[in-house]
């Protein structure tokens, strides 16, 4: 009796599962990567800095004026500073990509102040792109002085380097909102084409406004809202919209500012999942990771359940998964048997979401302890009762063919 009641309540946690993966994200959303990119929480999720530490210009939010909503980053250009470079501000957000391509970033600005004739001033967002230890930059000038370059490393707004390239953004237009919008990928194989998008870690979007002038009557600088990066969760990166601004490539040498700097963990891959659906783009990998990392790795403790899952995960998983990805039968099942999991993640992911608001150790704990019982009742404790009532069928059978035989 309490064998059959294990064995109905897995075959209704089985069907719940795979009802819940029909709910998994639709293969051609549209995925955020930017936290609070329109500032109307605050400083949330960015950092304000200086350009030059004796003189503070943090980047900060402001109601004053906003292309969307009610906020908007504010960043002002400084006058003096004799032992400085350059006088300004600005913010800065790290992201991580999990090696991600199709990116499209977008952004809104308002410069201000910047003569027709800019001699003193520039005005850019900088994108630091990571590929293990390695640093690649694009900077996407929306003022700039020819003969002055945003940091000393860096080339002149109109040259290039080995790991900074300068992209001027023609049709800027002053005391009014411009709205920017690029395709990453494109950008990235135009001025690094021996580097493949996919491969890249980690990306820093960094605000900037800074003059080099001493002295000035007039305030410029700029106002920064609607910050975007997004990942199309389909599309290939060809099928992507091109930019509407048109790059124009530069080179320069090594880049050295300090903006941010936060340790990123290596992650791992779903390894059995992206084979079986051939891409670590696919919705059902990137959702499953970002249950894993986003959700259950958010904290210390949630970090310490996934790094004993990997541990055992990763000692059975890369056979089987070589094996996957060298049969087309098997790979197609595959899928099949993982629509249980994608119900799991997603009902595991509910359960995370509503104990968040408590404590994020106590979610990570109830969504990894919920969605390693109902694993455990449909891949395990199901298929154990369906094998055994199997064989105890084919038993008896046997049992009353036997005596039959016999009396014969």
């Amino acid at each position: 009796m309490f064998s059959k009641r294990i064995y109905q309540l897995s075959c209704t946690l089985l069907l719940i599962s795979i009802i819940s993966s029909l709910a998994l994200p639709s293969r051609c959303e549209i995925v955020e990567l930017v936290t609070n990119g329109g500032f109307e929480n605050g400083m949330s999720g960015w950092r304000g800095f200086s350009y030059c530490d004796q003189l503070p210009r943090e980047g900060t939010t402001t109601n004053y004026r906003a292309c969307s909503g009610v906020y908007s980053l504010y960043t002002l250009c400084g006058t003096g500073g004799e032992h400085c470079y350059g006088v300004g501000g600005g913010a800065t957000q790290e992201i991580r990509l999990n090696q991600m391509s199709n990116l499209t970033l977008r952004f809104s600005v308002y410069p201000f102040g910047v003569p027709k004739e800019n001699a003193w001033i520039n005005i850019a967002l900088i994108a630091d792109f990571w590929i293990s230890q390695t640093r690649k930059t694009l900077v996407y000038y929306v003022a700039w002085t020819e003969n002055i370059a945003i940091y000393r490393e860096y080339p002149l707004p109109t040259m290039a380097s080995e790991n900074v390239k300068n992209i001027l953004l023609s049709g800027i237009e002053c005391e009014r909102w411009n709205k920017i919008v690029r395709n990453i990928d494109v950008d990235l194989k135009q001025t690094y084409p021996n580097i493949p998008v996919f491969s890249i870690e980690r990306v820093a979007v960094t605000l900037l406004a800074v003059t080099f002038q001493r002295l000035t009557s007039v305030p410029a600088g700029a106002f920064w809202d609607d910050i975007s990066i997004t990942f199309n969760l389909t599309s290939k990166p060809e099928d992507t919209p091109k930019p509407i601004q048109t790059p124009t490539p530069t080179t320069s040498s090594t880049p050295t500012p300090e903006p941010t700097s936060t340790p990123v963990t290596k992650t791992h891959s779903c390894i059995i999942v992206t084979v079986a659906y051939g891409s670590q783009l696919a919705p059902e990998v990137y959702y499953m990771r970002q249950f894993r990392d986003d959700m259950i790795g958010s904290n210390n403790i949630g970090r310490l359940l996934v790094e004993g899952w990997n541990t055992f995960y990763y000692l059975w998983s890369p056979p089987i998964a070589r094996f996957i990805a060298t049969h087309e039968i098997p790979r197609r099942a595959s899928q099949l048997l993982l629509l249980p999991l994608q119900g799991t993640v997603r009902l595991a992911s509910y359960v995370y979401l509503i104990s968040a608001p408590f404590s994020k150790e106590f979610a990570s704990v109830v969504g990894f302890t919920f969605a390693a019982i109902l694993s455990t009742a449909t891949y395990i404790l199901a298929p154990s009762y369906i094998i055994k009532n199997f064989c105890l069928t084919i038993k008896e059978k046997r049992e009353i063919i036997v005596p039959q035989q016999l009396s014969i």
